[in-house]
């Protein structure tokens, strides 16, 4: 029997599963005289709201390497876990603290404690709302009349199961919208292969448990090999620009020297800010959309009392509405934020342009040293799945930096390259606890940002920004101790403020196709710049809180290293400056590099202008071609860029 086979059996075993749910959110008797709904909360388990039964399918969809990280914990921890809830609880601790065991750890973990707060019973509700304050849904979906599709969707022939076109992007985010605009605008005729859903407004429901399986890729968080590194990437018409935070922030010109020198044309400042320009014009990108919440003011006070500057993020937005906007990350249900299923995407459309979701790009097709097209499977709404070859002499990889590899890998085509140079821009979370409420899931997300420490290593640093407070996110990523301390964090989230940093990382991973074609991240914390830099960013991320008057300061660091009001604060800081590559656990919302532009086909993908070194006709137009990490939320980056592409494309 495989190590799979004896994971799928040990992970239907709901005994063991409902053991493991019960001890990660365990009944917890009152202290008296909590309200109603807090008391329902402290008695309730993870198994009163079926999660044992639920958590099977769930696991059994996680990549290869997850599910075996999954089930050397359960093995390990099970033995002897039958006993009281003290001893599971002990247990658990251990394999949670263990090399072997903690990778599996944290996966169960935060996903458990995730779908305890987020699962929606029949009514679209969660009972333990009422005990956090969380509002849940703030509205009713919008109807089909009020926001019909308007992207044209391309036809598959039943009998030749071929289109034709002049040319195939593959991938509909902010690399490939802009292009496919930009082609179609030129004349060309252009067919988008999406790989996600076409979802809109009326296809939005706020619900993290049920968004986040529909709208990124792997359903949430794809998994470094080691599970140090948890990734984020949107996976819907529109990418990660239909899900993102709406963060524009333009290239900084010392990067854009930087890639000039490595030999990418056309993105000096002089020439790209005009394609920067013309980006953030058509998507609204203005300070003049930017409303604060209550994270946002905490963090510009803290700002302020340190004499930092700071500034004010424009947001892609068509006005400054921001009643609805805590569920930013599920998708925009009003038509608000201007993705490029809102823009670039309908740009192209009424040129000519035409969609088709649901397709996955298996390989692309090549003759005689040049690209001929692509071969894709379609899978329709009821799941059946069809073979496509779309013949197309020209081909614009927009993938994304997790999947643009992979479909090179798959057709033997880039070079050594390929998949190298991967830059994650690593994130950092850091909560305070401060006595007025918060209520983080209210109003806009990002809008205030501080650039004081991007280069405190060399060209090396991080940014500074409000943390988003996605109530999956953060109930499942708040350290566990025992059950009864994590349930008394929850109910003290509505007091709960973050920040975090983005990291300009300096060391650089891979990806490669996994034994089901899954991108699998080789990726660590081993680069002195970026362990230093690290180090600063969880000191001075605490010292912003501390500013800003949180009575106390947590992590997401796996050892939970806490500060209380009362406590040698310095001692808390230089602790955090001493942190170790194993202590430190990474997010990603922002990959790049992993098909980089270059002049040496031995250490780099495309040529200076965006072309396959070794393949006529294939393009790449998203992040994965940048030749080093850009430093800031990357949407703009990304669409400055595929709109110099084009331009390359239509002159040659």
């Amino acid at each position: 029997m495989t190590v799979l086979d004896r994971a799928e059996q040990l992970h239907t075993d709901t005994g063991v599963l409902r053991r493991l749910c019960d001890t990660l959110v365990p009944a917890v008797e009152p202290s008296g005289g909590e309200a109603a709904e807090v008391r329902a909360l402290l008695r309730r388990t993870a198994s009163d709201l079926g999660l044992h039964e639920i958590l099977p399918g769930v696991l059994g969809g996680m990549a290869p390497h997850v599910r075996a990280a999954v089930e050397a914990t359960l093995q390990a921890w099970w033995p002897g876990a039958d006993g009281s809830l003290q001893e599971a609880t002990r247990r658990w601790n251990v394999v949670a603290e263990t090399a072997d065991t903690a990778f599996g750890a944290m996966v169960l973990r935060s996903t458990v404690c995730a779908m305890f707060y987020t699962a929606p019973d029949a009514q679209g509700r969660n009972p333990s709302w009422p005990a956090i304050s969380f509002d849940g849904p703030l509205l009713e979906p919008p109807s089909e009349a009020d926001f019909p599709k308007t992207l044209a969707i391309a036809t598959v022939p039943a009998e030749s199961r071929e289109l034709h076109a002049d040319v195939v992007v593959v991938g509909s985010g902010a690399g490939g919208g802009v292009a496919a605009a930009r082609l179609a605008a030129a004349g060309r005729s252009v067919l988008v292969l999406e790989r996600g859903a076409y979802r809109n407004e009326p296809d939005l429901p706020q619900l993290e448990a049920l968004s986040f399986p529909n709208l990124y890729l792997d359903g949430g968080y794809v998994w470094s090999e080691n599970g140090r590194l948890a990734m984020l990437a949107g996976a819907t018409t529109g990418g990660g620009t239909t899900v993102n935070s709406m963060a524009c922030l333009p290239t900084p010109e010392y990067v854009l020297d930087e890639w000039t020198a490595r030999g990418v044309e056309g993105v000096a400042p002089e020439n790209f800010t005009p394609h920067l320009t013309e980006v953030q014009d058509r998507i609204n990108a203005r300070v003049e959309n930017t409303r604060h919440n209550a994270v946002n003011r905490l963090l510009i006070r803290a700002f302020e009392k340190r004499g930092l500057e700071w500034q004010v993020l424009p947001r892609n937005a068509r006005d400054d509405d921001d009643r609805y906007c805590g569920s930013c990350n599920a998708g925009c249900l009003l038509g608000c934020k201007q993705s490029t299923m809102k823009t670039f995407l309908q740009d192209a459309s009424d040129a000519g342009a035409l969609l088709l979701p649901g397709c996955r790009a298996e390989r692309l097709l090549v003759a005689d040293g040049a690209v001929t097209g692509v071969e894709a499977t379609v899978t329709a709404a009821d799941g059946t799945r069809t073979s496509l070859v779309v013949h197309a002499p020209t081909v614009v990889l927009a993938a994304g930096t997790l999947s643009t590899p992979l479909l090179l890998q798959a057709s033997g085509i880039g070079g050594p390259a390929v998949g190298e140079n991967l830059h994650v821009h690593p994130s950092y979370f850091m909560s305070g606890v401060f006595d007025e409420p918060v209520h983080g899931w209210r109003g806009q997300i990002l809008t205030s940002w501080c650039r004081e420490f991007e280069r405190v290593q060399e060209d090396h640093g991080f940014l500074v920004e409000a943390a988003p407070m996605g109530l999956g996110f953060w109930t499942g990523l708040t350290p566990w101790r025992d059950g009864a301390a994590h349930k008394q964090d929850q109910l003290r989230l509505s007091h709960v403020s973050g920040v975090w940093g983005f990291v300009r990382d300096h060391g650089a991973g891979r990806i490669t196709a996994d034994a089901e074609g899954r991108p699998l991240a080789t990726w660590d914390l081993d680069d002195d710049v970026d362990l230093a830099v690290v180090r600063r960013c969880h000191q001075e991320l605490a010292r912003l809180l501390h500013a800003a008057g949180a009575r106390e300061i947590f992590t997401f660091l796996p050892g939970d290293p806490r500060w209380r009001e009362g406590e040698d604060f310095e001692a808390f800081v230089a602790l955090l400056g001493d942190l170790r590559a194993d202590e430190v656990f990474t997010l990603s919302a922002h990959q790049s590099g992993s098909c980089a532009a270059g002049t040496d086909p031995l250490r780099s993908v495309v040529d200076g202008r965006g072309r396959l070194h070794d393949v006529a006709g294939a393009w790449i137009a998203d992040a994965s071609a940048f030749p080093s990490a850009p430093g800031v939320n990357p949407m703009v980056s990304i669409e400055a860029y595929a709109s110099r592409t084009a331009g390359f494309i239509l002159e040659s």
